[in-house]
């Protein structure tokens, strides 16, 4: 109706026809909403056709002014004052009050003003009720990518409790650290207090001064107590925050890694070499751990004689080679040359991203990309390694002629697979 008014109207050099919003909304307020309404307002309009301006002669100047003052302010309150109170809680009606009140006693822009400090008080307020830690563990819990021999990872089983690790989130302020702090320095007074604590950062957004500070005076304290802390994925502006607020001698004592993986291996070798090196540590505590892990240490050799037995029956069709440590073992400029069965040494997994995956040692397999479910982009050298190489063709022959061999290479790369999780042989 709209679009065919305008045409009509364009033919007698009218204007373009529109709806009148805030007079629909009065004939709704007021329950007028018959058809009657219009056709009213349109002979009142078509009345200034004939009688011109002069009926504005019989409209009271107090009615004009006053009264749809009044009206629209009466309007405003029952939708702003009256009827948001059921549409919002308590906490952001009460803001609503604040500026009506403000309003009332000092002005419209002072009461805006003190509506948006409002605003942003109850922001802070609110996100500073956002716990700051997305998630925490042991190293009892979760272990690194590294491999490890089987004594360590029985040191770390049972000393891993004292490895503690915080992955922060969000934006970190005063508000929200503050908690976090004092949560912090109540882990450092018990008895069992850690002997390496983990800040993770790879999930937080930003952070202001406040919170670098108080952070800073934490790691002071964490420095005087004698726990070592790991600080991962810090962004720039973090470390040069934190050099700036710690003395020296405690930011030398930081341990900063590029992920998580890498600060909760660097924990892991402290945790290790304390056990090691701690001389009140009595012999039946060494020999408690030992007899835990004589199972383990069965399993281990068993499959490294597998290892060695299965390499004798290959060698016909095994070619060795050598990489220095940092060199690629598979990757995008690494020959594909197969399968590769590692003899000494150790490499590890990294995807695009220079994540380190996983880490492999003597007797793992390592395929080239794209083969089975390899999900490393690459595989580099930790240090100088040696490999045994079987060749797709080669391993084709041996699937048609040798089914037997074949069978027991599966079976060893099946087993490996399932020992080590989500280990090399991924």
């Amino acid at each position: 109706m709209t679009g065919v008014a305008s045409m009509v109207a364009g033919l007698g050099g009218g204007t373009v026809a529109t709806f009148v919003v805030p007079a629909s909304l009065r004939s709704k307020l007021l329950g007028a909403t018959t058809r009657l309404t219009g056709v009213v307002s349109a002979l009142v309009i078509g009345v200034a056709l004939f009688l011109g301006d002069g009926i504005l002669g019989f409209v009271p100047a107090s009615l004009v002014g006053g009264g749809i003052l009044i009206f629209a302010g009466l309007g405003m309150l029952d939708e702003g004052l009256v009827k948001s109170r059921k549409r919002l809680p308590w906490s952001e009606y009460g803001i609503i009050l604040l500026i009506f009140i403000a309003i009332l006693s000092f002005g419209l822009i002072e009461g805006v003003g003190v509506g948006m400090l409002a605003t942003l008080v109850f922001f802070a307020v609110r996100l500073s009720r956002v716990d700051p830690i997305a998630s925490q563990f042991t190293a009892h819990e979760r272990e690194s990518n590294k491999t490890r021999p089987v004594p360590d990872l029985a040191i770390l089983l049972e000393e891993g409790e004292r490895v503690q690790a915080y992955q922060l989130r969000g934006y970190l302020f005063f508000g929200s650290v503050c908690p976090l702090a004092d949560h912090l320095r109540q882990s450092l007074s018990g008895a069992s207090h850690p002997t390496c604590l983990i800040l993770d950062f790879s999930a937080v957004s930003g952070f202001d001064f406040s919170a670098v500070n108080v952070l800073s005076r934490f790691l002071q304290t964490a420095h005087a107590a004698g726990v070592r802390v790991a600080l991962s994925a810090l962004s720039e502006g973090l470390r040069t925050g934190f050099e700036h607020n710690l003395p020296p001698a405690a930011y030398a004592e930081l341990l900063v890694e590029p992920d998580a993986d890498r600060a909760l291996e660097r924990c892991e070798d402290i945790v290790i070499a304390e056990w090691r090196t701690n001389v009140d540590m009595a012999d039946e505590r060494r020999a408690s751990l030992m007899e835990h892990t004589v199972d383990d240490l069965e399993r281990y050799l068993e499959r490294q004689i597998d290892f060695e037995n299965l390499l004798e029956e290959l060698r016909p069709w095994l070619n060795s080679r050598q990489y220095a440590a940092g060199e690629a073992l598979v990757g995008p400029d690494a020959p594909q040359e197969g399968l590769q069965l590692l003899l000494a040494g150790r490499a590890s997994g990294y995807d695009s991203a220079g994540t380190r995956l996983f880490q492999c040692g003597p007797g793992d397999a390592i395929w080239p990309m794209g083969a089975s479910d390899q999900k490393a982009a690459s595989v580099v050298a930790d240090d100088s390694c040696q490999t045994m190489v079987l060749t797709p063709a080669d391993l084709g022959w041996l699937e048609q002629h040798e089914e037997r061999l074949t069978f027991k290479l599966y079976r060893y790369l099946f087993a490996g697979r399932l020992q080590s999780g989500s280990g090399a042989e991924q």
